[in-house]
């Protein structure tokens, strides 16, 4: 077993008072039991078979430093920098490195009701909320035998504060959440992030989580986000990241639904050094749905790893999944996804579909549908593909007076506008589509207007 894992159990024993005192009670209630497991299991390695596309361990090898004092950054996020869909209201908050900021004086109203504010704050005002959600999905016994996760164990030990998004029963929100989360420091640093999303009874929204890091240092990320769907509640979650090739961030999703609850989700990778999005949805109640739609772009020697497990626990339930990954240069992808059926879980519908474009020669793409059923009465299907950009697309388009460079990036974007459509907010669709045709130009991370989104408006 690696021991990278050690130095910091090592780190929260000798700082434990130091962690908790700037901490709240419904955090520090997880820490000791996370630390247990961690201790006995470690961090994953490609030894492990959902990590075997990415060595977690390696990649917290090195001694990064952590904000254990909750200093909070000198910097006023909503002037320093600017992440705006145009055409867009949204209820906007800030987090630098892992440390929550107020939401915008200019945020859309809030219906009533509606929570938007950080753990800390939560802690106080909403404690019940945080006792009964917090960690319930991320690091509960499984129903199905995949252990726990080391690296959202790792979360749970040294996460301070976080974000919390509450949607009382039958509420619906006019504009989007957006929390945009920022790597800013004076050197390389490890941040640990928390989002708590709860929807209640009937409740409806759309939370968009967008993730940046200024050019200057490393930076490394451990993610957890807990969804939380009661029966009826309808969560459409939408991801951006773009940061930049000495970034490593491991994004983690639990979600948990109930009977004819919903959840989309919707991830764009458009820069990294290296990403791991892992996704853990349960659908618990009958009737309950989701779609999870991804596209990466990524290029030199960018690595973009997506793992995900969707159980189906109870009948009649629906998931889709549609991932799209081009690569270029001497990049990576990978896509490793599971549909589980339990026993019971009759009726169930699940499509699963990956596609990746290797548009350079060295670039590399794996891909590892899966199936696991024990129920008869279903409706399952899988598949994947990798190939490269068709000549006889490029030749037809060539022939009609498009230069060849161009005709490339056509059906690049092509390629992946199938993921972006499913985006259900006309200005982020378009906000989005406008970014992927900078990435593939080459001419994303020339802002000279926005410290955060990189394009120009």
């Amino acid at each position: 077993m690696n021991n990278s894992h050690q130095q910091y159990i090592d780190l929260y024993e000798a700082h434990r008072d130091l962690i908790e005192r700037h901490s709240c009670e419904a955090l520090n209630a997880h820490r000791a039991e996370a630390a247990r497991l961690l201790a006995a299991q470690g961090l994953p390695d490609r030894g492990t078979e959902r990590y075997k596309y990415t060595d977690a361990a390696a990649a917290f090898e090195p001694d990064f430093g952590l904000n254990l004092q909750r200093i909070v950054p000198q910097i006023d996020p909503y002037k320093a920098f600017g992440c705006r869909v145009s055409g867009l209201a949204t209820s906007l908050l800030y987090v630098v490195n892992d440390v929550p900021f107020g939401l915008s004086p200019t945020s859309a109203p809030l219906p009533e009701g509606v929570v938007v504010e950080s753990l800390a704050q939560a802690a106080v005002s909403h404690p019940d909320l945080l006792r009964r959600y917090y960690n319930q999905a991320a690091c509960t016994d499984r129903d199905f035998a995949t252990g726990h996760d080391g690296v959202t164990l790792l979360n749970t030990l040294l996460a301070q504060d976080g974000v919390l998004v509450y949607l009382p029963e039958g509420t619906e929100l006019k504009a989007p959440v957006q929390v945009v989360h920022v790597s800013a420091a004076a050197t390389a640093c490890m941040s640990v992030r928390r989002v708590l999303v709860v929807a209640e009874k009937g409740a409806h929204g759309a939370i968009l989580l967008c993730d940046h890091a200024e050019q200057a240092h490393s930076y490394l990320t451990t993610q957890v986000v807990e969804v939380f769907a009661a029966e009826g509640a309808e969560v459409e979650l939408y991801s951006m990241e773009e940061s930049h090739a000495q970034n490593t961030r491991f994004a983690t999703l639990y979600a948990e639904l109930q009977a004819h609850s919903r959840l989309s989700y919707d991830g764009v990778t458009l820069t990294g050094g290296t990403t791991r999005n892992r996704m853990d949805i349960r659908l618990r109640g009958e009737g309950a749905q989701t779609e999870l739609f991804g596209a990466i772009v990524a290029d030199g020697a960018q690595r973009v790893d997506n793992n995900i497990l969707v159980e189906h626990l109870a009948p009649q339930c629906t998931s889709d999944m549609l991932f799209k990954c081009v690569l270029n240069g001497e990049s990576q992808g990978a896509f490793a996804g599971k549909v589980y059926v339990a026993p019971g879980a009759q009726q169930t519908a699940s499509q699963q579909t990956n596609a990746n474009l290797c548009a350079s020669p060295t670039a590399r793409a794996y891909s590892q549908p899966m199936l696991e059923i024990y129920a008869d009465d279903v409706k399952c299907n899988h598949g994947s593909t990798i190939g490269k950009l068709d000549e006889t697309a490029l030749f037809y388009l060539q022939q009609r007076g498009i230069p060849r460079r161009e005709a490339c990036l056509l059906l690049q974007h092509a390629f992946v506008n199938e993921v972006l459509r499913h985006v259900g907010i006309e200005p982020l669709y378009e906000r989005l589509t406008h970014l992927v045709d900078l990435r593939f130009r080459g001419e994303l991370g020339r802002c000279r207007t926005c410290g955060g989104c990189g394009a120009k408006r």
